[in-house]
């Protein structure tokens, strides 16, 4: 009697997954493979996900290669299943031996190389084969690419860089954010002359983003109205602040989310934004870990940038933008002095939030800024 061919599917991991990208194949068409063994790594929604052989038999087709792009329920690979493996021949073990040479000679070749890496070194025309990477456990860097392409000719030829289902999704939230919601931003500047100097003070191995975290929470908690998203059947509010921090990676944007933030003191804080953001950066982070964000914050100070126009996090009521600390001199009396100045950027849903109620909270966050004692 002949045994059913099993398919591998793409599963659904998630109501907003549509379709993902194949990163690596860990088996090869005629291989056996074990039930419960990984067959293929998938990214998918701004995480990685491995797929296991749902049975033991021998892998006779791979229908979607590596790089490439498959959607929700499509057929990635087809598994013969068998009871055992069976016997194998000297010539078939001959072969079998020559064809281990062949997966080490791919493995030996296989690139370390997160996928904007890839469309990078596809867009500087750098052959990454060549490369040897900088980055942890020798993956290629952005650096290294360009490193690289510094050393070819220029060309003047254009190209076109493929969508990944990261890029696909980034587009698609923001689209969906700016066409669902009457998105508005206000600005205002925090004095934090004390905090830079308090802040080293009381705790000197904090980071200043836990300061302007703990900030946030206390403002979110004093307005509540700012922790709430649009429903059809009215606005629901949270009880918990569970906050998403925007990171910037080689994948795209990720916000991994800190849960019930509330509840956190600012060591707390400070220990918990390191850690997501260097899990983000380094892949690391779980699909549970990108959902659930109720307030989000974005800071690009880092990249010189003071005031901008941060586009909401689907579908949460208000997004807080950071920007570079900036000093000029203001007079006290008479005399000039220094004076540390923090930019803010709110954005928020004008359904949910009118104008003054989102400036009463961004001046409860200017108060708390000014005043690093509060933050303890």
């Amino acid at each position: 009697m002949l045994t059913k061919e099993v398919e591998i599917r793409l599963p659904q991991t998630s109501e907003e997954v549509r379709e993902s990208l194949i990163v690596f194949w860990h088996r090869s068409e005629g291989d056996w493979v074990k039930q419960g063994e990984v067959l293929v790594e998938v990214q998918t929604e701004k995480a990685v996900f491995e797929i296991e052989a749902p049975v033991t038999g021998r892998l006779i087709n791979i229908l979607v290669k590596r790089g490439e792009v498959a959607a929700v329920d499509d057929i990635l690979a087809v598994i013969e299943p068998a009871a055992e493996e069976p016997a194998v021949s000297v010539r078939e073990k001959t072969g079998d031996t020559e064809k281990a040479k062949k997966s080490e000679e791919r493995d030996h070749h296989f690139v370390r190389a997160s996928p904007r890496v890839r469309r990078l070194a596809k867009e500087l025309k750098v052959d990454l084969t060549t490369l040897v990477g900088t980055g942890p456990e020798g993956r290629i860097t952005e650096k290294d690419v360009r490193r690289a392409a510094n050393s070819l000719p220029s060309s003047a030829e254009e190209s076109i860089t493929p969508l990944t289902p990261v890029r696909r999704t980034i587009a698609r939230r923001m689209m969906e954010s700016l066409g669902r919601s009457a998105q508005l931003t206000i600005t205002a500047w925090a004095d934090v002359t004390r905090l830079s100097v308090r802040g080293r003070e009381l705790a000197p191995e904090i980071g200043f983003t836990a300061w302007i975290l703990r900030a946030t929470v206390l403002s979110v908690e004093k307005h509540p109205y700012m922790n709430a998203v649009w429903e059809e059947n009215g606005i629901r509010t949270f009880s918990s602040v569970h906050l998403g921090i925007a990171v910037d990676t080689e994948e795209g944007l990720l916000v991994p989310v800190i849960p019930r933030a509330e509840r956190m003191s600012l060591r707390q804080l400070d220990e918990a934004v390191r850690r997501i953001a260097e899990e983000a950066r380094s892949q690391k982070l779980a699909a549970k870990d990108l959902k659930g964000s109720t307030f989000t914050v974005s800071n690009l100070g880092p990249y010189g940038v003071q005031f901008f126009t941060p586009i909401l996090n689907p579908p949460e009521a208000a997004l807080l933008g950071v920007g570079q600390i900036d000093s000029r001199l203001v007079l006290e009396g008479e005399r000039p002095v220094e004076q540390k100045r923090l930019p803010l950027s709110l954005t928020f849903d004008h359904r949910i939030i009118d104008g003054a109620p989102a400036a009463r909270f961004l001046q409860t966050l200017v108060g708390l800024l000014a005043d690093p004692d509060r933050l303890l």
